[in-house]
């Protein structure tokens, strides 16, 4: 089966260069080599140009500009999806990158006839990206839906191209887009594949979307409104 990683990418503060390259770095020696990346850049700017011309020699690399305001993250990551041709569709955001050089093949050899997506362990990294801690292994809690997240980022999870096809991430989220995803996912096509190895670290700092927004001053009202509405979209 063939996959696809897809990324949504924006200028993040003038970091974006750098973090693409960064994931393109572990993308590059990967040893299972059956892959595209789709890029979808919701960048004001045309700097990641740069980057994906570097690679475009490396890998297969469909870049796609966004020309209307896609809005957020979630939007810009559903089109990153839409635009993917693979039976396996792995999530990748662009400041996040694989911890190891077999996370691909793992994840392709994971896969069969019961499940249809995938869920993989993680650790954080520290904004250097060479300072790992935390690790997490991701477990099902029924509590998720409240935006206690047991699994990480959306950058752990791969699903066949089925499941992107029928769901997506809601446009209307920023702090719960995860949570809700994983729970929609989990209720129209049940438990997920619990995959224990570390295979992503996800980057800690300043200018990514969930710190800015956990340090706005009305975080906690912003989260809880997202709460109740995923409450009222799926138990309700």
């Amino acid at each position: 089966m063939r996959m696809s990683i897809a990324i949504p990418t924006y200028e993040v503060k003038g970091r974006g260069v750098e973090f693409l390259n960064d994931l393109f770095r572990t993308i590059e020696i990967q040893t299972f080599k059956d892959f595209e990346v789709v890029v979808s850049d919701h960048s004001k700017d045309d700097k990641l140009v740069d980057v994906v011309d570097e690679f475009q020699y490396k890998f297969d690399i469909t870049y796609v500009k966004n020309k209307n305001d896609l809005g957020n993250g979630p939007a810009n990551t559903n089109n990153a999806i839409r635009n993917c041709s693979g039976d396996i569709i792995k999530v990748m955001f662009q400041d996040d990158f694989f911890y190891d050089d077999e996370a691909l093949q793992k994840i392709h050899d994971s896969f069969d006839d019961k499940h249809d997506w995938l869920v993989c362990g993680s650790n954080h990294t520290q904004d250097d990206g060479h300072t790992f801690y935390w690790n997490l292994y991701p477990r099902w809690n029924d509590s998720i839906i409240q935006g206690v997240n047991s699994i990480s980022s959306p950058s752990v999870m791969a699903a066949k191209k089925k499941v992107f096809d029928q769901i997506k991430f809601d446009e209307s989220l920023v702090m719960m887009m995860d949570c809700e995803i994983y729970y929609h996912i989990k209720k129209e096509f049940g438990e997920p594949i619990y995959l224990h190895d570390i295979l992503v670290s996800n980057r800690v700092h300043s200018e990514q979307i969930s710190s800015r927004y956990n340090a706005s001053a009305n975080s906690t009202n912003n989260l809880d409104r997202e709460v109740q509405y995923c409450i009222s979209k799926h138990l309700e």
